[in-house]
């Protein structure tokens, strides 16, 4: 499929101040640019405190603090449940703030690495969470209590903003949207998968169900109900983590199909809802209707016409096209597609995975950097992605004369934390003939040392996975 544009790679949504001891904005950008195109902080506005439940409806004074602004005397609005979060003090917010734009700002590379300033708003908590991304540096944050009065400040602002909603899923006026608010012309998409789950839909599959003060997810204000609603809104992922670790594979990564990677080229992306989501993988989606880009709005037509293109990292189960929140069509890709025979040249994805065994407490597990070398015979080497969940892994290097037919490589993992998962990997792309010869040699430095070796053809590989054990 012909596209004037190429997919960008980037997290829109990755908390900096929480803790105040969160490493420098800058050292997470440095990172963030080794592997995304483009950041857009989430500067934290709010701090964890307690403040005492209550339903009794608001009058004159703020009933709790940590509510940035009183509500007028005749408020109908009733909280409810245990609020955590209040309000940073004024002169830690505008240091901070200035902190943020000057490293979004020092970061900022045209062409390499693009990055927004931002920050989260709550209001009071009962407009649902936006992310306010700002095009450019040197503008103030708002502390508006309604997002009424945070749409009429980002209005008159000399600077093009947004406002995104995220988490979208849980209950209306706790945290989550009331769609009848929303202005699409300043929130063009949503954020519907994170860390706290998916807010699609209020069905189970991967629910709001890991935040457990804000959860769980309900219908009411999810994505499909805004859709429901009339609302023309894009759809995006982000990792929405307060780690070191923005673009945490497997808590969601936004895309935008843009002309070139920089600031202008990306915001008309934003405005005009060129975006998507992917989970994990990065996913490649071209989508047209009636030859208009994604995120067109179309007037009303006899017959609708698309072109879908999905390039994935992974054999794609299916892909479903979806009107009015029902599945309209599905394309299995399972049993289209044959293996190649040996001497067919084919374009092949192969994921290299450290980390597996035991847990912290069931054997002491020192981290382990793990250094390999994958090589195809008669291949070249196209390309990398990173599958990583933890910082300070090391760039893979492609090697070999022309063509490059191997990729040197090391992997950090650790299973301190026995509650999550620490599993780092590599997707190496490459194309080669079906009888290639493939080798990957990997040694383990750490206070386990070893080395583990395969050796198969590519054929064999994708017929089955291996493990090494060591």
């Amino acid at each position: 499929m012909n596209s004037p544009y190429r997919i960008f790679w980037g997290d829109s949504h990755h908390q900096s101040y929480i803790p105040e001891q969160d490493p420098p904005l800058g050292e997470v950008l440095a990172q963030a640019a080794r592997y995304l195109d483009f950041y857009s902080s989430a500067y934290y506005m709010k701090q964890f405190s307690f403040v005492p439940p209550h339903s009794a409806r608001r009058t004159g004074k703020a009933a709790s603090r940590g509510h940035l602004h009183d509500e007028p005397a005749n408020s109908d609005a009733v909280y409810r449940g245990v609020h955590l979060e209040g309000s940073k003090p004024a002169d830690v917010l505008a240091r901070q703030w200035a902190e943020v734009q000057a490293a979004t700002a020092a970061a900022n590379q045209p062409g390499s690495f693009v990055t927004f300033p931002g920050y989260e708003w709550q209001g009071d908590g009962r407009w649902g969470d936006h992310n306010v991304i700002y095009r450019s540096e040197g503008f103030d944050l708002c502390n508006a209590a309604t997002l009424n009065e945070l749409y009429d400040y980002l209005r008159r602002l000399e600077v093009e903003a947004l406002a995104i909603p995220h988490h979208t899923g849980y209950l209306t006026g706790q945290r989550a949207p009331d769609w009848t608010r929303c202005d699409e012309t300043l929130s063009p998409y949503a954020e519907i998968f994170s860390v706290h789950g998916c807010s699609e839909t209020d069905e189970e599959w991967i629910g709001l169900r890991n935040n457990a003060h804000m959860g769980p997810g309900v219908g009411g204000s999810t994505y499909q109900d805004a859709l429901d609603a009339g609302l023309h809104l894009g759809a995006v992922c982000s990792t929405d983590n307060w780690t070191m670790m923005p673009g945490h594979w497997g808590q969601g990564l936004m895309a935008c199909l843009a002309e070139d990677l920089t600031r202008r080229s990306l915001w008309d992306a934003f405005r005009n809802r060129r975006v998507y989501g992917v989970t994990g993988d990065r996913i490649e989606l071209r989508f047209t209707c009636n030859d208009a880009p994604m995120g067109g709005i179309l007037p009303a037509a006899p017959e609708r016409r698309f072109e879908i293109a999905v390039r994935g990292c992974d054999a794609i189960d299916r892909i479903e096209l979806l009107r009015n929140g029902r599945v309209l069509a599905t394309h299995s890709h399972q049993g289209t597609w044959r293996m190649p025979e040996r001497d067919e040249r084919t374009r092949w994805k192969v994921r290299v995975e450290m980390g597996w065994g035991p847990r912290s407490h069931e054997l002491p597990a020192p981290d382990t950097r793990w250094e390999g070398v994958l090589s195809v015979e008669g291949g070249t080497l196209m390309g990398w992605e990173p599958c990583w969940v933890t910082p300070g892994q090391p760039l893979p290097e492609l090697q070999g004369g022309s063509p490059l037919d191997a990729a040197a490589f090391a992997i950090v993992t650790s299973q301190a934390a026995a509650d999550r998962d620490v599993r780092n990997a590599l997707l190496f792309e490459f194309e080669a003939d079906a009888g290639a010869a493939l080798a990957l040699h990997v040694s383990a430095q750490g206070e386990v040392a070893g080395d583990l070796a395969l050796r198969t053809t590519v054929q064999e590989l994708a017929q089955r996975s291996r493990l090494l054990w060591d």
